[in-house]
């Protein structure tokens, strides 16, 4: 039955490409996505076949990797790939960044700056503003640092709506330094929203159009009247994780009142009694619990860098509430899975995935996010779940799976 309907699996029509080089990327995830739903085995051996692909085939490269090749080609080194040491890097990349002026953290930091290149030099992954400080730091294009954001950290290109990340984008087209764009954060935070989209102003695959400081302040002007911090309540992503984390604690609170009445207790469970550790311990039960009753390190999974160190932990969602944390895709696309594996437990696989699609890709442009990436690897082990016949239960298998010693 699932077989004649792969070919309906078609991202060609949902992910929007940036660049040729993006389209064979992004098309290589969604064909090899296609190949391993169309396996005999996903059917019954769902978990096992979805945690393969995940472990042993989807090509991972890690940050520190992805620098060294980067900065070996840039800087035309003689030597063998093989042959550079580490410290021959680092030192590229301190020359680069005093001739560049550029500081070494985004934030105050006690750490120094040939301790923070090493780091990059051997992570597996970094935070987005580390890619983008680099930007500034190794003079790199815009090009350059849509490809360490989508290849290496399989995260979105640079978000449009985002004006700290326009901004970053029109410096990098302009060579322009990282002063330059503190020059422009600062005008974007003292200037009034303009109420119009300017004129000619189109967002391209690749990018803006926008040729001048003076159209790059219209824009931003234009950008802030729908522009809240996605950490206060006033921001849609806030909103929208509020209405999706009340929708998940109804599920859970009818869960709990199952229980209740087949152990013939009297307790009325309702949205409203329900706690984040009720929440963690329901999305999160594949992973195993510390002796002090916590999530286990994530660091103790083998699949922590494919899902990029996140869980959706009982501290996450009370940061998220209490303002400490911004709202992430991350967050909303957990919650959504959440919901429509239980709201649709029953309906085809097809249907399930399909109209998951439908409300996160809603959901997601409302909060000014790009659509579900398939590249990214948690978005695809989503995904995955959703076909098979008990997402959830699927999902938790493969947390547990990851913490297996040795597990291979």
């Amino acid at each position: 039955m699932m077989k004649n309907r792969i070919q309906d699996l078609d991202f060609e029509q949902t992910v929007a490409f940036d660049s040729v080089k993006d389209f064979e990327f992004t098309r290589r995830a969604a064909q090899k996505f296609r190949q391993v739903v169309s396996l005999e085995s996903f059917e019954d051996e769902d978990a096992d076949v979805i945690f393969h692909y995940l472990y042993k085939e989807m090509e991972l490269v890690s940050f520190g990797d992805h620098l060294k090749r980067y900065i070996y080609e840039r800087a035309d080194l003689e030597e063998p790939f093989a042959d550079v040491t580490q410290d021959i890097y680092r030192d590229i990349v301190l020359d680069s960044f005093r001739e560049t002026c550029t500081p070494k953290s985004m934030n105050p930091t006690s750490t120094k700056l040939p301790s923070l290149v090493n780091n990059w030099l051997n992570q597996a992954s970094v935070k987005r503003e580390t890619v983008f400080l680099l930007g500034f730091g190794l003079r790199m294009s815009a090009e350059d640092v849509t490809d360490f954001l989508t290849r290496v950290l399989r995260e979105q290109d640079f978000d449009f709506h985002n004006p700290e990340e326009v901004i970053y984008w029109y410096c990098y087209c302009h060579q322009l330094g990282y002063y330059k764009a503190e020059e422009f954060k600062q005008k974007y935070e003292e200037m009034p929203p303009a109420k119009q989209k300017p004129e000619g102003i189109i967002i391209l695959g690749g990018g803006l159009c926008l040729d001048s400081d003076e159209k790059l302040l219209e824009y931003l002007a234009y950008l802030k009247v729908g522009r809240d911090d996605p950490r206060s309540e006033k921001s849609q992503a806030f909103q929208e994780f509020m209405k999706l984390l009340y929708r998940a604690k109804e599920i859970i609170a009818t869960m709990y009142q199952k229980d209740e009445e087949e152990k013939k207790r009297g307790k009325i469970w309702k949205a409203e009694n329900i706690t984040p550790s009720d929440v963690e311990k329901v999305i999160c039960s594949g992973i195993p619990i510390n002796k002090m009753g916590n999530l286990k390190k994530m660091s103790a999974s083998i699949l922590a860098r494919h899902f990029s160190q996140k869980r959706f932990s009982r501290q996450r969602i009370t940061n998220i509430l209490n303002h400490k944390l911004p709202v992430e895709r991350f967050d909303l696309i957990t919650l959504e899975f959440f919901i429509v594996s239980q709201e649709m437990a029953d309906d085809d696989p097809y249907t399930r995935y399909h109209h998951f699609l439908e409300e996160i890709q809603d959901i997601l442009q409302r909060c000014g996010m790009s659509e579900i990436y398939i590249v990214n690897p948690y978005e695809c082990f989503l995904l995955m779940c959703l076909l098979t016949d008990c997402p959830l239960a699927v999902f938790a298998d493969i947390w547990e799976m990851s913490y297996e010693e040795g597990a291979e």
